[in-house]
């Protein structure tokens, strides 16, 4: 049986996300530019100065005293310089991790047994979470319920947030997908429609579902 099903959890605060990606960026490019300055004006006024020896002979009309001045100031000036480029170096690696993480959502790809769960950010870069085999589920069902309380409860099974949102979208709800492996058990919570727990039990071994699961059509007639 082939299936082949695909949603997304998109941030709902995108567009203000945007607008922060845009201003990250833009400051970037200025720190950048003046990390280019510092290496410049290092390179082309300091570095003689480091590359020159206090015993060299001074040029004339140099007294030795003042030309080792010269060297200790050109010197000195040049550490200063350099401390300035690092912390430009750090601001701008600071600000390349906040770009990354300012405009975050998730690709959701069911197919033919295999759940593919991707990392987007700022809409153009995908990375991939991880791959899910529908034997590999122990237990999946909706986080309102006390079976996943119990299950967060359990110090010995590890929880990741694969959504953006703290409130599901409409028309979806917060599915969490308890796997289990060689590196012990694991509990992701993604945000996605119903469509996608249906599809995945068709799959998915028998019991995988939990025991007080209730349909998401009837959870919003009984006003949950």
């Amino acid at each position: 049986m082939d299936v082949l099903y695909e949603e997304s959890a998109v941030n709902q605060k995108s567009k203000k996300a945007e607008k922060k990606y845009k201003i990250l960026n833009v400051i970037s490019w200025i720190v950048f530019a003046l990390g280019i300055f510092c290496a410049l004006i290092f390179f082309t006024l300091c570095l003689p100065y480091f590359l020159t020896s206090m015993d060299s002979a001074p040029p004339e009309d140099v007294s030795v005293e003042d030309w080792q001045g010269q060297i200790a100031g050109g010197r000195g000036m040049g550490i200063f310089i350099i401390m300035q480029f690092v912390f430009f170096a750090l601001v701008w690696i600071m600000l390349y991790m906040l770009k990354k993480r300012v405009n975050i959502s998730y690709d959701y790809t069911f197919v033919s047994g295999e759940l593919r769960i991707a990392k987007v950010f700022n809409i153009n870069r995908r990375k991939l979470v991880v791959r899910i085999d529908a034997a590999e589920i122990l237990q999946l069902g909706d986080v309102d319920n006390e079976s996943y309380d119990r299950l967060r409860a359990d110090p010995g099974i590890k929880q990741e947030v694969v959504t953006p949102n703290e409130e599901p979208s409409e028309g979806k709800f917060f599915m969490y997908v308890l796997i289990g492996g060689s590196n012990g058990r694991k509990m992701y919570v993604l945000e996605c429609r119903e469509e996608l727990l249906v599809n995945i039990l068709k799959f998915a071994k028998r019991g995988t579902l939990e025991s007080d699961y209730v349909m998401q059509e009837k959870k919003l007639a009984q006003g949950r």
